[in-house]
């Protein structure tokens, strides 16, 4: 009874093994394939690229698909698949070299905007100020309100 037992739970050990590491290198494939771009020239993600039959999508999942089985880990398949396909294929860009760039050059464009912006604003505030009530000479006006409502005669 005891060897019986022990030899179904042997048996199910061995049968749920495949599954889970099955189940393991699916979810790493499902992380890891946002992190590239499909090669076929829809520049989506290569988990999202749409076209029917894209020849490109199936081959490099299933590429991603061998670099995990082989045991390597995230940063040794996103070098493989930038060596490989050149750094255009990765979803974002590296953070070294002229790739800081476009990290940086966002960052930078939003300040210097901001600076221009704060510019032209003072320039604009300091041009138009508004006119205080003793600056303008309101007697010429009323001089004339008067004369016009003494030529007004009301109609009944």
């Amino acid at each position: 009874m005891k060897r019986r037992f022990r030899n179904v739970v042997l048996l199910f050990i061995l049968t749920a093994a495949p599954l889970s590491l099955a189940a393991d290198r699916s979810e790493r494939i499902r992380e890891l394939s946002p992190k590239f771009i499909c090669i076929c020239g829809c520049n989506q993600l290569l988990s999202a690229c749409n076209h029917f039959h894209c020849p490109s999508s199936g081959p490099m999942l299933k590429d991603l698909g061998n670099q995990i089985d082989q045991g390597k880990s995230d940063d040794e398949i996103l070098t493989y698949f930038a060596e490989k396909y050149g750094t255009g294929v990765l979803s974002a860009p590296p953070t070294s070299g002229f790739n800081l760039a476009a990290w940086v050059m966002p960052f930078v464009a939003l300040a210097i905007g901001a600076v221009v912006a704060v510019y032209c604003v003072r320039r604009f505030r300091a041009r138009w100020t508004p006119a205080t009530p003793g600056d303008v000479d309101v007697t010429r006006y009323q001089d004339k309100v008067e004369e016009e409502l003494k030529k007004y005669t009301p109609e009944d």
